[in-house]
């Protein structure tokens, strides 16, 4: 009888060892097929969202090619233009433009030199030597490399260290004076849209 219960519980460990294997086998398919199901699921999700940030940045290039410029500002290309209707410094001038979330205009081609031409006004714009006579500099710090002087000058006759648009000359593209930074005149802001 001894025998009998020793095996008896011999044959219940193992069936119980057995039991517990089989449910641990079963338990750990059962998460292999979750895991499978949610890496799927995952790489679906990442797909939508790579596809969704694409559409997104198309239609924002979209509306940034066609956003308007503000009230009283003159669209061109990607940029827009603001031409003062009253005198400042050139100082005050970039402080304006700053304000307006613009710097003064960089003239950095013809075709934008030849459209400041057609505003008609004598105005600051963002080119000074101020930092360094004779080594004339955009408001964004890269260096004058082409340029559209009137003849004699930059000449520096007065202490003068900013640029000045005179748009009310006939030479359809030659219109920049040096001028002294303190005078006042009419200033061209240029906020890029694209």
């Amino acid at each position: 009888m001894l025998v009998y219960a020793v095996f008896s519980a011999g044959a219940a460990t193992q069936a119980v060892e057995h039991l517990s294997y089989n449910t641990l086998s079963a338990k750990r398919d059962q998460l292999q097929s979750s895991y499978s199901y949610l890496t799927k699921e995952r790489d679906q999700l990442q797909t939508s969202y790579n596809n969704q940030t694409e559409e997104r940045d198309q239609l924002l290039a979209i509306i940034n090619k066609y956003r308007t410029c503000p009230q009283d500002w003159k669209k061109s290309g990607c940029s827009c233009y603001y031409i003062s209707p009253d005198k400042k410094t050139w100082d005050e001038s970039r402080k304006d433009c700053q304000a307006r979330g613009a710097t003064l205009v960089i003239i950095d081609s013809r075709e934008e030199q030849a459209l400041i031409k057609t505003f008609n006004k004598k105005a600051w714009f963002g080119l000074t030597d101020i930092e360094v006579e004779g080594t004339w500099r955009w408001v964004d710090g890269t260096p004058l490399t082409t340029s559209y002087w009137n003849k004699g000058e930059p000449n520096d006759m007065q202490g003068e260290d900013c640029a000045l648009v005179d748009n009310t000359l006939k030479d359809p593209v030659v219109a920049w004076n040096d001028v002294p930074c303190n005078h006042k005149n009419d200033w061209i802001c240029e906020r890029q849209v694209c």
